[in-house]
């Protein structure tokens, strides 16, 4: 694939991931305000969400990293 058609996909899918964490985002905004949660729940619902996200993307990498070996390369 060339370098442009990289770049774009990549830019394609941060968009994507972009306007989902921005709908995410309003979303429990919304359902918050509906549900009145106390803060402390809120606090501690997103920085559960934050670990979880940093956890998916630590094991992705490993697998990608893990993949590269698998084919020869170096990590």
């Amino acid at each position: 694939m060339r370098r442009s058609q990289v770049i774009g996909l990549l830019l394609w899918r941060g968009g994507l991931v972009f306007c989902y964490a921005a709908i995410l985002f309003e979303g429990s905004k919304f359902l918050l305000r509906w549900v009145d949660v106390p803060g402390q729940i809120e606090v501690g619902g997103g920085l559960v969400g934050v670990g979880m996200g940093l956890l998916m993307l630590s094991l992705i990498l490993e697998r990608i990293a893990d993949a590269r070996i698998e084919k020869g390369g170096k990590p």
